[in-house]
């Protein structure tokens, strides 16, 4: 059953997922904002986090505040953002990936080199202008020893007209030309959840997403309950044997102010 005052009440915070959540592609789902808004007048903290790094969290925001949707830049924390933290300065990393990792890097204080033989980090992310030049110098540098880092996992992108390569994809070439293994930000790893987590008040906290493979499984890998909204992909059908299961399972995202059945 749900917690008096709806799902969210029981929580410190929340940390939302964005497409599929929160919009879907350049819309807001219907009563997102709203929501958004009353969590915080109920004074429960929120974050918000995407493994898509191709947008900097100020990008993010004024998406997000052009859909209706209250947002500030540091409730917003994407895969590019973790992944550059995860780098210590100095460093010079060698980037697939567009201007949201490159911005990434750049404010952490990170240099971004073209040179293979110069790289101690391969850094990749989503990059809709990929080549196999880009390729072929991340793989020279990971043949050399440099460390691998990746935004995200994700083997798919689900654009409007049916699913893109991921940055999954990339990251399976470069596995199979090296060997070598990603350290990856994004969820289902830690690092991206671990991160909000920092940003919000002390207390339990609740992951809402729309994915069993990264919401429900990068939550319930930290011990987090999860609630899964029905808005984005996946269905109903898909939860029967799915393991693990969310916490909840919402029609959408307003169904965390909900009171009844969950």
């Amino acid at each position: 059953m749900t917690p008096r005052g709806g799902v969210a009440a029981g929580y410190a915070g929340v940390v939302l997922d964005l497409d599929g959540v929160v919009y879907r592609h350049d819309r807001a789902l219907d009563g997102a904002a709203d929501t958004v808004a009353e969590l915080g007048r109920r004074g429960v903290g929120v974050a918000f986090v995407t493994n898509n790094a191709t947008r900097t969290p100020c990008e993010v925001a004024d998406r997000l505040r052009a859909m209706g949707v209250p947002a500030d830049p540091p409730q917003v924390l994407t895969s590019a953002s973790v992944a550059a933290e995860m780098i210590h300065v100095p460093a010079r990393c060698l980037v697939i990936g567009e201007r949201g990792v490159r911005a990434a890097l750049d404010e952490r204080g990170l240099d971004v080199v073209e040179d293979a033989a110069s790289a101690d980090v391969v850094v990749v992310a989503w990059d809709r202008r990929l080549t196999w030049d880009k390729l072929r110098r991340a793989t020279l540098a990971l043949a050399a020893g440099a460390r691998f880092v990746a935004t995200n996992s994700d083997p798919v992108y689900p654009s409007p007209e049916g699913p893109w390569p991921g940055n999954g994809a990339t990251l399976a070439a470069l596995t199979a030309a090296t060997g070598r293994q990603p350290e990856v930000a994004g969820k289902p790893r830690a690092p991206l959840l671990t991160a909000a987590a920092e940003r919000l008040p002390d207390g339990p906290l609740l992951m809402v997403g729309d994915s069993l493979a990264t919401d429900v499984a990068g939550a319930t890998a930290l011990g987090w309950d999860c609630a899964l909204v029905l808005t984005g992909v996946t269905s109903p059908s898909e939860l029967d044997g799915a393991g693990p299961r969310p916490t909840y399972v919402l029609d959408d995202v307003t169904g965390l102010l909900a009171e009844g059945p969950a």
